[in-house]
């Protein structure tokens, strides 16, 4: 394992699935990075959980960038990580239009370029793909029929901008850890062991491991 860069301060921007939402530890996956970077690789590393719940792209656009600043200091190495789409998929309920979006996938296209784009140029960027919610009723395969398209639109976006991209929709589809605990949860949101799931998911990837500086 490479010595890297130690320090970092990393960004994580979301909805809540970042946030941690039903996790009885509280902190979802980015407190479970933080603490795996702190305890086997012993960094000093600063974790700034920015996941707001029901948060769509258009909000995310929207405040994104001035609460990364804040928190960037030169004196660090800076991550910014993002991860979203769920909400962008989910249908818009005060209209009881069950197959209606929250934002079409052209704008949650766009708002992705947009983020991503403005992300990638400000600091080292990672995005981790949206992740599937329960396999269940109609309602919540329609949702992640959306995912699934969203999910082909975001790995190409990323690739655009030269950005890694942790594609997780189709292992969570299919995962028996992750859907067993959305069936503990909500449907939406799982219970512990599926923040566990992902920051294991996350952890192993090598698009992390290169940013922290934990492979060569």
């Amino acid at each position: 394992m490479s010595t890297g860069a130690i320090g970092h301060r990393i960004c994580c921007f979301g909805d809540s699935l970042v946030n941690g939402v039903r996790d009885g530890e509280k902190g979802g996956w980015p407190m479970r990075l933080g603490r795996r970077l702190l305890e086997e690789a012993k960094r000093e590393t600063t974790i700034y959980n920015l996941g707001i719940r029901a948060e769509t792209t258009e909000g995310l656009k929207a405040r994104w960038k001035f609460e990364a600043q804040l928190r960037m200091v030169t004196e660090f190495p800076n991550i910014l990580m993002f991860s979203f789409g769920v909400n962008d998929a989910n249908h818009v309920e005060d209209r009881g239009e069950e197959t209606t979006m929250r934002v079409s996938p052209a704008t949650s296209a766009a708002n992705a370029a947009e983020i991503i784009g403005e992300a990638s140029r400000l600091a080292p960027t990672l995005w981790i793909g949206p992740q599937a919610v329960i396999d269940g009723s109609k309602s919540s395969q329609e949702i992640n029929e959306r995912l699934e398209g969203l999910n082909q639109i975001y790995l190409e976006t990323a690739r655009g901008f030269d950005v890694p991209y942790l594609d997780l929709f189709a292992t969570t589809l299919k995962d028996d850890r992750w859907q067993r605990a959305l069936r503990r949860g909500d449907g939406y949101h799982p219970d512990k062991a599926g923040y566990d799931r992902v920051a294991e998911l996350i952890w192993e990837w090598d698009g992390w491991k290169r940013a922290v500086g934990l492979t060569d």
